[in-house]
């Protein structure tokens, strides 16, 4: 049996900066399970105006704890990585060559990844199509084709561990996405492109933390919790103020509930009694502050400095 996921997504970013991003992804804040990326070939096809690279990722990876044993102690699996820029000339038509004369170009970035170790437990084919958006030049389109096929065990064994590597696919495109976006912007950039590009292992670039998706997650509740609220109160004071006005207030103005006037002149009142024990211990201890006259009290059961009995 086979499982495959089918993705797609826009990038608010120029072609050429998404190619370019694209081989500088590495390292990101969002790829720290990628513990090394080496190019082994980079061929030019003038006939076709493409550049083909190959590159061999080593990345790690989290096996479910009902796997095997012997898959358990396999933390680690290699990646076999092929990208082709295709540059296709127009003709004079406005169709699509191979070559002939020079026209505008075609952009499209092609994809193709698996994993060539433990294919006998899950294999992961991943293709990804990159195409300047035809309406706007400065985005791109990206369309993500997944699949995952595994042979190990009998059916239901099998069965299971395509469900895991699937459900695990939404969360690995997404973090890629981001990681590309944010090298994206970067090179945008005047001021951090240059320091990018000159980037290496011996010299990485200095990221920015990037939250942790429990953070963000949290952030969001957060969010949504505090919208929530201050819709209800929202319309808690609308139906306030709508019954107030129709009981013919004074001006149809909104009346203070009296247990926040209570509390309300109750916080007033022992606050003038701070500021007065305030005054009273400087002044013996100074003897400053002892001409200066008391306030007015204020609040229920508190009285003026020269209150009679």
């Amino acid at each position: 049996m086979v499982q495959t996921l089918e993705t797609s997504d826009t990038f608010p970013v120029p072609f050429p900066y998404i190619v370019l991003a694209h081989n500088q992804r590495y390292p990101s804040p969002y790829g720290k399970h990628i513990l090394s990326s080496d190019v082994i070939s980079r061929t030019f096809h003038p006939a076709t105006n493409s550049l083909r690279t190959t590159r061999l990722i080593l990345k790690r990876g989290k096996v479910p704890r009902w796997a095997p044993q012997v898959i358990q102690r396999i933390d680690t699996t290699w990646v076999l990585e092929e990208t082709e820029v295709h540059v296709g000339l127009e003709g004079p038509d406005g169709q699509l060559e191979e070559g002939g004369s020079a026209g505008g170009p075609r952009r499209e970035l092609r994809t193709r990844s698996r994993n060539i170790d433990r294919t006998e437990f899950m294999e992961v084919f991943e293709w990804q199509v990159f195409r300047q958006k035809p309406d706007d030049p400065l985005a791109t389109d990206v369309k993500t084709f997944s699949r995952v096929t595994s042979e190990f065990g009998f059916w239901p064994l099998a069965n299971r561990i395509e469900s895991f590597g699937v459900s695990k696919l939404p969360r690995s495109i997404e973090g890629a996405r981001l990681g590309l976006l944010l090298v994206a912007e970067l090179l945008l950039r005047p001021s951090t492109a240059p320091t990018l590009l000159a980037s290496g292992p011996l010299k990485p670039f200095a990221f920015d933390p990037v939250p942790s998706p429990l953070t963000l997650a949290v952030r969001q509740k957060l969010v949504e919790a505090r919208s929530a609220w201050q819709v209800e109160q929202d319309a808690r004071r609308d139906a306030a103020g709508a019954g107030e006005g129709g009981e013919g207030g004074e001006g149809g103005a909104r009346k203070e509930p009296r247990g926040l006037r209570v509390w309300r002149e109750r916080w007033r009142g022992a606050v003038q009694r701070g500021k007065r024990r305030f005054r009273h211990r400087v002044c013996a201890v100074t003897g400053l502050l002892c001409d200066e006259p008391e306030p007015a009290a204020a609040g229920v059961g508190v009285e003026g400095p020269g209150a009679g009995p």
